[in-house]
């Protein structure tokens, strides 16, 4: 498989704080990548590089062939970067089905016409399980259902790259299942995922490949179950005591 995404040798400083310090990754076209680490260690500064939220302070980005790193965020989508957030975004007024239909009208170089585009708008809806929510305000739906409707709203931009920022946190057993079930079915749609996660069992279940970051540094990289038993992703995630906490005590 080719790669989808590059992120060469990024970093990213504010002020003389160094966030994310010489960052390569590579991620090819229909992988479900997996991105850890504990909270501060950059994940989500790096999604805001790639999907042009911020600009890296040295390295670039290049998506498709094409490097995006001077790109506004706008342009990043339209070229088939899409993103959700960890704190869901809706616009609350709005119904589900309008929701999408912004993703649809405003996200994608050229929008099809009403007819289409609502017709469109109602599949992606379907496929995430909100069918039957299509003209309710998305405020008044339920924290699970929101973070299927931020999904959606990002499926609306046709992207061929997903970023998806913590999308089961706060969720229960059985509703982080059905997001699974869905995450699967974006694959199967021939969409690649980058996915920023700390519930490590969905990690493990979906992921082909992870990377680790720790203070804005990447330390590992590679397969899911080679990782969790990495002495140095340990520590980061535990500390450091809980590499000896299986040793008999004295």
């Amino acid at each position: 498989m080719s790669n989808l995404l590059e992120c060469r040798n990024v970093c990213k400083s504010f002020g003389g704080l160094q966030a994310l310090a010489k960052i390569d990754l590579r991620v090819s076209r229909g992988e479900i990548l997996g991105i850890i680490g504990p909270n501060g260690a950059g994940k989500t500064t790096l999604f805001n590089i790639i999907s042009g939220a911020l600009s890296p302070t040295k390295g670039s980005v290049v998506f498709n062939g094409q490097e995006i790193s001077k790109l506004r965020a706008n342009r990043i989508c339209r070229l088939g970067v899409a993103r959700t957030y960890q704190l869901v975004r809706p616009f609350s007024s709005l119904s589900a089905l309008e929701n999408v239909l912004v993703g649809i009208c405003f996200g994608r170089p050229d929008a099809p016409s009403r007819e289409k585009r609502v017709k469109e708008a109602l599949a992606i809806l379907t496929f995430v399980g909100l069918g039957a929510k299509a003209n309710q305000a998305a405020e008044d739906l339920t924290l699970v259902e929101k973070k299927h409707l931020e999904i959606a709203r990002a499926l609306a931009t046709n992207p061929q790259l997903v970023l998806l920022d913590e999308v089961v946190s706060g969720l229960t057993p059985t509703e982080t299942s059905h997001l699974v079930n869905t995450i699967r079915g974006i694959q199967q749609r021939g969409v690649t995922i980058i996915m920023i996660e700390h519930v490590l069992k969905v990690v493990m279940e979906l992921c082909q490949r992870v990377v680790v970051l720790n203070y804005g540094l990447q330390i590992a990289n590679g397969l899911p179950t080679e990782v969790i038993k990495n002495p140095e992703v340990i520590e980061a995630y535990l500390g450091a005591e809980s590499l000896n906490e299986d040793e008999p005590s004295a």
